[in-house]
């Protein structure tokens, strides 16, 4: 089955979606690793990014939680690269999230897990779900069906409060719903390299939580803005200063397809990366990592 992974913080603002996006790319287009990113915000900026504001709809989200439709019909291939898909998100979710009473939500966040895991498409390596800057309903369904959690934060106060905030639900996600859930990773996005206070953050980060920080640290480059311009990870974008931040992607990729077991996973079923590929020119992807024992990393960021 694949591994499903919620990129969540609940703050806006850190980047969340942006290395959702990022990391889907290197997956794909440098792992060669079947990768199907889920829009979980009713923004639904991952699907502009990949799909453009003009694509055929099959349709999204909001259809396979309430509509029954099934994530494999509705998927649609992102067309910067064969291996990458998109599961489009839908303004829907913020609306009706603010219709549902609380008292409802327990059971929702039960039906989600449920739909989300049992109509995984067979042949996709890897779930990302770019979740909502919120604590609500719809991160809750997100990380009820993941088997893990990557954290992304900034190098200052407001970004450590939130994660405390999110690790509550997190604790109570394992308890009602999820106990095998995990925390995968925590990405350190947005620093810039000559300012004290943000050096001195990265470090409180990595003494915090150890192994668990996905090295390198993400320093701010311009060419993040370009390339969501372009609408295109920066994996198969070619502008100066690509490369650098690429790097910095593939890195992070790969240190966590190593501590999840995905490479294993892919060995195991290698036949379903050969029918997806269909020729489509993969010679330059890297091989993923292979899985070893659990590491320091899944000791340290087990939370159950």
């Amino acid at each position: 089955m694949s591994r499903i992974i919620s990129v969540a913080l609940q703050k806006g603002g850190v980047g969340k979606t942006t290395c959702t996006i990022n990391l889907a790319g290197a997956l794909a287009g440098h792992y060669g690793l079947n990768t199907l990113l889920i829009d979980f915000d009713g923004q639904t900026n991952a699907t502009s990014t990949l799909l453009g504001r003009h694509y055929e709809s099959r349709g999204d989200i909001w259809t396979v939680l309430y509509s029954g439709a099934s994530i494999e019909e509705t998927m649609l291939q992102a067309p910067q690269h064969p291996k990458l898909f998109v599961l489009p998100g839908s303004p829907e979710l913020a609306y009706w999230e603010k219709k549902l009473s609380e008292e409802q939500w327990d059971a929702l966040v039960r039906e989600g897990r449920r739909i989300l895991r049992e109509r995984a498409p067979e042949g996709i390596d890897v779930i990302l779900i770019d979740t909502p800057p919120s604590l609500g309903l719809w991160l809750q369904i997100a990380i009820a069906a993941s088997d893990g959690v990557v954290l992304v934060v900034q190098p200052h106060e407001y970004s450590a409060d939130g994660i405390r905030d999110l690790m509550r639900t997190v604790h109570a996600v394992q308890e009602k719903v999820n106990p095998d859930l995990v925390i995968d990773g925590l990405i350190v996005n947005g620093v810039r390299p000559t300012t004290g206070e943000h050096a001195a953050w990265v470090e409180e980060y990595r003494k915090q939580f150890g192994a668990a920080v996905l090295e390198p640290p993400l320093l701010e480059r311009i060419v993040f803005a370009e390339a969501q311009r372009l609408k295109t990870p920066i994996e198969f974008y070619a502008g100066r200063g690509a490369a650098e931040v690429r790097g910095w992607f593939r890195q992070i990729a790969g240190e966590l397809v190593e501590r999840t077991g995905v490479a294993a996973d892919t060995a195991a079923d290698a036949t379903h990366v050969a029918d997806r590929s269909e020729d489509q020119g993969d010679s330059d992807a890297a091989p993923a990592p292979s899985r070893g024992a659990r590491t320091p990393h899944q000791e340290h960021a087990s939370v159950a």
